[in-house]
């Protein structure tokens, strides 16, 4: 006997939980799910779940001097300091609250743990999207943003302290969340991670 498939295409089918089909009535093409090759969904696209979040619940001061930015990461310059990519262009931003290790970029004087911070940031940030959130003030001397990191998933503040990478460094006024950063960097210390067990 011979089945004609003819019509076929013009009807979805929607899975049961009994593991039967049910027709929904509507083409394949209106119903059917992108999956990966293991037929699961495929996972949401980073650039999509950082322009998802709710960047007015990112940790930031009482009274930032700019609103949320997301920007992509175009360069890690060192464990506190990197390029990202804005609506103003490229901004060099200094991350507030913290300090790491120096890097000498022209030579072999690089302070202890100096680079094992920027390799940990890097890994984590760069040519990544993130949020940039701010306190009272936005500039230094240095023509930096002073700026929090956030990705989708991290503080990148906090993950530095807590990995023992960077110390606390409170510069007023940006010291809204000083007592949280002290509060890590007093954990790591208790822990010996990073730099806590390795410099003298």
């Amino acid at each position: 006997m011979v089945l004609s498939l003819v019509g076929w295409v013009a009807c979805s089918f929607t899975p049961m939980t009994d593991g039967g089909w049910v027709d929904t009535g509507g083409s394949v093409e209106d119903t059917a799910m992108p999956t990966d090759h293991d037929g699961s969904a495929p996972e949401p696209e980073e650039s999509d779940v950082i322009e998802g979040m709710d960047s007015s619940a990112l940790p930031a001061g009482p009274s930032p001097c700019r609103t949320p930015v997301l920007g992509r990461v175009t360069d890690v310059t060192d464990g506190d300091t990197i390029k990202v990519e804005t609506g103003r262009g490229i901004e060099r931003v200094r991350l507030i609250g913290i300090d790491t290790p120096e890097v000498d970029h022209s030579g072999p004087d690089d302070e202890c743990f100096g680079e094992e911070a920027t390799l940990f940031l890097s890994e984590k940030i760069e040519d990544k999207r993130v949020w940039l959130t701010f306190d009272f003030e936005c500039d230094d001397h240095y023509d930096r943003t002073l700026a929090y990191l956030h990705t989708e998933t991290e503080f990148i503040q906090r993950s530095l302290l807590q990995a023992g990478m960077a110390t606390a460094y409170v510069v007023s006024p940006n010291d809204s969340l000083s007592s949280l950063f002290s509060a890590d960097e007093s954990a790591a210390q208790a822990e010996d991670v990073g730099l806590w067990g390795e410099c003298p």
